[in-house]
């Protein structure tokens, strides 16, 4: 009886591990790997807090928007919160936008459905080439 249960461990194991290594393999593979920039992230804050003095709120993030890599800064003024936006590669501020944390988590939302969406069409794609090719 000891070794049928030690098999059933092993396997549950071995099966556990196949799903983890496969799992992270797309997730990997599934995130865009940023382009060499001019600028740093630490170059865009000074350059956003120069205009726009205050304390930043969070990480600056480099984004893709609208095909264009740019850096997102959020700085608090005071009572107002703003979104400012440096290219990232000419250092210019394309935009400064006042928003709210509410805006910002819906954004944020928002963005992580595109990306599982995108994710998952990617999948079905993979699928239909692997039955395609059967």
């Amino acid at each position: 009886m000891k070794s049928r249960f030690g098999h059933r461990r092993i396997a549950r194991w071995t099966a556990t591990l196949v799903v983890a290594v496969l799992g992270f393999g797309t997730v990997a593979h599934a995130k865009e790997a940023p382009p060499k920039v001019k600028i740093s992230a630490a170059q865009a804050t000074k350059i956003a807090k120069k205009k726009y003095p205050g304390k930043v709120t969070k990480k600056t993030v480099l984004e893709n928007e609208d095909g264009k890599w740019q850096y997102a800064v959020m700085i608090r003024s005071g009572k107002v919160l703003r979104e400012v936006q440096v290219d990232a590669n000419t250092g210019a501020i394309v935009d400064a936008e006042v928003t709210t944390e509410a805006k910002e988590a819906a954004e944020a939302k928002e963005d992580a459905k595109k990306a599982n969406g995108k994710k998952e069409e990617k999948e079905a794609d993979e699928k239909d080439e692997k039955n395609e090719k059967k």
